[in-house]
């Protein structure tokens, strides 16, 4: 037996010698050996189920609770997630408990997963669920103080925020600091992030014509098959909010412009670029992704960008691709604990697509932040209840491997303050990389055994009290309004499905990630905007694609036309489609401004409608689009500015335009598609930009000695390496569902 691994121990160094990331040989010794000893002497006590995860092994939390009896009770744990769809299931096959507490719930299934690992390592722990809100920084904010108001003293969240400063504490991290100096009976567990191969930072360097030179190249190159998309996200180090560099972010093809977004930066506007390009062609789109600094005279700010890609049809070059420094939002805050990932089968290997550091924060004074805090296991078995894959990937799954362990820790010494257990977690981890903290593993595996044993010996200074150490779980109100479906007259605070006639309003701004946030189903409404906003965002989960997203779509549920719809005084931006429409008698879009979406209004088959007095500007594909046999529309006194195109009317019949001010469109106003090739995916790498080999489909090439690239990539439910939020609603009521489809390329 010993001969026996002794023979894998050599097979696993002799395969691994050459990774970049190697731990010391002695430390391996010991965590092979104390692994083995473990599965021979030691008798696991597995949960009941269709799945558990071999991470509950390799953290020792089995031996803990073999040894002391523990089993998490009385540490309530909170998650926030993308939804927990497949809860009864997961109940009936025994994966979950029956006591699970939902708050607020969602549409995706992502925490019903991370909910199962919890369960297996702290069966006894009480779970609460609660949705992250949809993107909107306040309401996940709420969703934590919620799930702290209902008695939860660990929370763990595997929420990807893109649009969140990159080189400070914004909104949400200075409020997490607030709730952690208040709550020290809480500790707050984030994964790290999937974007270790997503990321570029540098300083901008100018090649000579006001592009950044990306060591020597024009721009990132990018494949795009037809039906492809991805969504890019610049931010360089002015203060957020505050920022009088102008840079801008496009993307061509051949040198000629396919997308853009130039927003104006003036002193008092955010220092970001963004948009979202959709293949709407046929042919594969061979692309590169390029910076610009419009003031060649003014000072080279540190760049950083991020690509959040359809990661089965779009294939980024690998080679100009930054992984450090690629941690951002909730889990680079320096008291929440920040989890990387390996894989059971490399435990001395980081995963590629794991977020690493340092963080860099430029604001309000410069510093470098050592983050990841610690490393859990990914890829291990979930029951797949609700749709979701049963092997969970990414830092998302290690999370909650973090918090089970926890729990487990404090429920045998409760009235150690949080701060100490986060030490006593860190103090004790076996060591992964270079010693003591380490850009990719933080402090390294956990050993549950380790921790246990120095908390024994451990008496601070300041314990918690009873009330604290004792705090009981609590079915309560949420602090977020669910949205709701409206039926009749109304105020639109967030996702809606409206399906009856009448007149709305918007009674706040709204910021969501929904992939549709109005949805109107009747003929009939009136919405008015009274000069509120409505912006999209993009949000990242390990289970979902990045979408297509809608700010407001106006289709009938079945194959009928929808008839006097009104939308006045609005402002939308920043997502796919912002104001979309199929099949409509007589649309009214007035006083609206509908700028750096991808495309302004479009209408499909739509006829004797009228858009006026609106603005249309730095949309990155069409301001406007009247396609697909509409007919008898009247485009009058709007702007539309500063688009890549401004209006196209092809397939259209007698569209009026009528004192418009059209101006400053990147590309030809008004114009004419090109033939493109059949609609025939390429199964060999073309020439000049990849596809090239993946054998991991994420989206990023393999090194030169990789496995080569199969013909056909699975899909994203059986490789689930895109992770941006897509959902119609967020809430816990059961709607009817459509099934009207949104359009880019229609």
């Amino acid at each position: 037996m010993n001969d026996e691994y002794m023979d894998m121990m050599a097979r696993f160094i002799s395969v691994n010698r050459d990774k970049t990331y190697t731990i010391r040989f002695t430390v391996f010794l010991k965590l092979f050996f104390v692994f083995c000893i473990g599965l021979m002497i030691i008798e696991p006590v597995f949960g009941a189920g269709q799945a558990h995860t071999i991470g509950d092994v390799i953290l020792k939390t089995d031996q803990l609770r073999n040894l002391t009896g523990a089993d998490g009770s009385g540490i309530g744990i909170g998650i926030i997630s993308n939804g927990a769809a497949g809860l009864i299931q997961a109940q009936e096959s025994g994966d979950l408990p029956q006591n699970v507490i939902v708050l607020m719930n969602g549409r995706g299934s992502e925490g019903t997963a991370m909910m199962e690992i919890i369960h297996d390592i702290a069966p006894g722990a009480p779970l609460l669920y609660h949705d992250f809100g949809g993107g909107a920084q306040n309401d996940f904010i709420y969703a934590i103080e919620s799930l702290i108001d209902a008695g939860a003293r660990i929370i763990v969240d595997d929420v990807g925020f893109l649009q969140v400063p990159y080189f400070e504490d914004g909104y949400t991290a200075q409020n997490l600091n607030r709730i952690l100096d208040e709550h020290p009976e809480v500790i707050l567990v984030s994964a790290a992030g999937n974007n270790a191969e997503i990321h570029y930072q540098a300083k901008f360097s100018d090649d000579g014509s006001g592009y950044h030179s990306f060591d020597g190249m024009r721009g990132i190159p990018i494949a795009i098959q037809p039906g492809g998309m991805f969504s890019a996200f610049l931010q360089w180090d002015d203060m957020y909010g505050n920022s009088a560099n102008d840079y801008n972010l496009y993307l061509e093809e051949n040198g000629e412009l396919i997308a853009l977004s130039e927003r104006i930066q003036d002193g008092s506007t955010l220092p970001e670029e963004k948009f979202t390009y959709i293949n709407d062609g046929k042919s594969l789109v061979q692309a590169e992704l390029r910076i610009k600094k419009e003031n060649p005279s003014v000072e080279d700010k540190n760049i950083e960008l991020f690509i959040n890609a359809q990661k089965d049809k779009v294939y980024i070059t690998r080679q100009h691709l930054v992984i450090e420094d690629s941690i951002i939002g909730q889990a680079a805050v320096p008291r929440v604990l920040s989890v990387a990932a390996i894989s059971p089968e490399k435990v001395n290997s980081i995963e590629r697509y794991s977020s690493q550091g340092f963080v860099t924060i430029s604001y309000p004074e410069s510093t470098v932040r050592q983050k990841p805090d610690i490393t859990g296991i990914n890829n291990v078995a979930v029951s797949g209840a609700g749709g979701f894959p049963k092997k969970f990937p990414g830092t998302s799954a290690a999370a909650p491997h973090i918090a089970g362990l926890l729990a487990l820790e404090w429920s045998l010494f409760p009235s150690i303050p949080a701060d100490d257990m986060r030490n006593a977690l860190l103090s004790t981890a076996l060591e992964l990389g270079e010693p003591g903290w380490d850009p990719a593993f933080g402090y390294g595996l956990p050993d549950a055994i380790k921790m246990y044993e120095k908390l024994q010996g451990l008496k601070p200074d300041n314990p918690l009290d009873s009330s604290l150490a004792q705090k009981p779980v609590k079915s309560i109100q949420s602090k977020m309004e669910p949205p709701v479906m409206l039926s009749g007259s109304g105020e639109i605070t967030g996702p809606v499905i409206i399906t009856s006639p009448g007149t709305y309003t918007l009674g706040k701004d709204i910021v969501h990630s929904a992939g549709s946030i109005i949805t109107i189903m009747s003929s009939d409404v009136t919405i008015q905007g009274g000069g509120k906003r409505i912006e999209g965002l993009s949000v990242q989960f390990i289970d979902n694609t990045p979408i297509d997203q809608n700010a407001i779509l106006i289709q009938s549920p079945d194959s009928g036309k929808l008839k006097n719809v009104v939308i006045r005084d609005m402002v939308i931006e920043g997502t796919t489609n912002a104001i979309i429409g199929k099949k409509l008698e007589k649309l009214h879009i007035d006083g609206c401004t509908l700028s750096h979406n991808a495309i302004g209004i479009g209408l499909y088959g739509s006829d004797n409608g009228l858009i006026e007095n609106c603005l249309l500007s730095g949309n990155s594909y069409k301001g406007l689009a009247i396609k697909d046999g509409s007919s008898d529309n009247l485009v009058k006194g709007n702007t539309i500015e500063k688009n890549l195109y401004g209006i196209d009317t092809i397939g259209s019949v007698n569209t009026i335009l009528e004192d418009n001010i059209i101006r400053d469109n990147r590309r030809e106003d008004i114009y004419t598609p090109k033939e493109q090739a059949p609609d025939i995916i390429p199964t060999v790498t073309p020439t000049g930009i990849v596809p090239c080999p993946d054998a991991n489909y994420d989206g990023i090439c393999d090194d030169p000695n990789g496995t080569p690239q199969p013909t056909k990539a699975p899909t994203t439910s059986s490789v689930p390496f895109s992770y941006s939020e897509e959902i119609s609603m967020t809430t816990i009521y059961t709607y009817p569902t459509p099934h009207p489809t949104s359009c880019w390329h229609c």
